[in-house]
């Protein structure tokens, strides 16, 4: 249901050209005749996310293909009053899965790096008076924390999801999103963070889910173990907002804490929507100071659930990352 931006075609490193209607048929101009050539099409959604292939021109006949998959770690370190620590190096991380020890192949700042957020909105009936602070909240977090760079998207739910904006940086469109929307309805809670999921995976840079919900499941067709399994398969950031729930509900708040913590994300319980700027502020804070781990797994076993663990070396610190991963 996306619609298709453009599609790129390069010879080697060089662009060979953009099409953006179709049919997408190009000529393409080789440097030498009998030159080994990769050509690479890429193709980009209006989304943002982006899919490509590539080809060998006059390769030889005998050839080998050889798969290569970087686990990519958003990892926040803190001190231990739980600040983010900006200054480390590559150096100084150490990464394992199941207990082995892993080659960092790549090392940046997250903040340097395009971050897509989507605000995933209970509208059940439960939150009837809640909903018009909940909606100012999320709009002033897309207005603060946005950059050019950076997509914001919108997901209400109730016994149903519905994308009520789809990724852009227009907060004008985002606003038109969270507005008008009643609360009605039971609440799908699982099947609406995997709606959430799969729209945001794939997408380049930072993928979050920002999840904010009164009350337990009541409506869905997927299990909690369903969400949490395909969580770590699209290695999106999941942050769930529990309000106003009960003591007698702790069963809600522990599956929403581990979700957060599998996904590399973070938790949070309020009593009343007037807390949900400083919320957003925290989310904002702990994700433009994440760094990218990258690493191809020496694991080449295939399937079967990975757990991962990053170590900082300067003492006193600890790094948080997702628990694992699902090849």
């Amino acid at each position: 249901g996306e619609r298709l931006e453009r599609l790129g075609l390069f010879v080697g490193e060089q662009s060979g050209a953009t099409l953006f209607p179709p049919p997408f048929n190009q000529p393409i101009r080789l440097p030498s005749p009998g030159a080994l050539v990769t050509l690479r099409a890429l193709a980009v959604l209006a989304n943002g996310a982006t899919s490509e292939d590539a080809v060998l021109v006059n390769a030889p006949d005998i050839q080998a293909e050889l798969d290569i998959h970087l686990v990519e770690l958003y990892t926040t370190v803190v001190d231990r009053k739980g600040r983010p620590v900006e200054d480390l190096t590559a150096a100084e991380f150490e990464v394992l899965e199941d207990g082995v020890a892993q080659e960092v192949r790549r090392f940046e700042k997250v903040r340097d790096l395009p971050l897509s957020a989507v605000v995933v909105l209970d509208t059940s009936a439960s939150m009837l008076e809640e909903l018009p602070d909940a909606e100012r909240a999320a709009l002033t977090f897309f207005r603060e924390v946005l950059t050019e760079r950076d997509r914001g998207a919108v997901i209400t739910f109730a016994e149903r999801a519905r994308l009520a904006a789809r990724f852009t940086p227009d907060l004008q469109l985002l606003a038109d999103g969270l507005s008008g929307v009643k609360a009605e309805g039971e609440t799908a809670l699982y099947d609406a963070i995997v709606y959430g999921l799969f729209y945001a995976s794939g997408v380049k840079g930072k993928a979050a889910l920002i999840v904010l919900s009164d009350g337990e499941d009541v409506a869905s067709r997927y299990r909690y173990e369903d969400v949490v399994e395909y969580a770590r398969r699209t290695g999106v950031a999941v942050y769930t907002i529990g309000l106003q729930l009960k003591t007698s509900q702790g069963e809600i708040r522990l599956k929403l804490s581990r979700l957060a913590t599998e996904t590399g994300g973070l938790s949070f319980f309020i009593d009343s929507p007037g807390e949900l700027e400083r919320v957003y502020r925290t989310i904002e804070a702990e994700m433009r100071s994440q760094y990218l781990l990258s690493y191809q797994s020496t694991n080449t076993s295939g399937e079967g659930f990975r757990e991962v663990v990053v170590r900082v070396k300067r003492p006193g610190l600890e790094a948080k990352t997702l628990r694992g991963y699902t090849p």
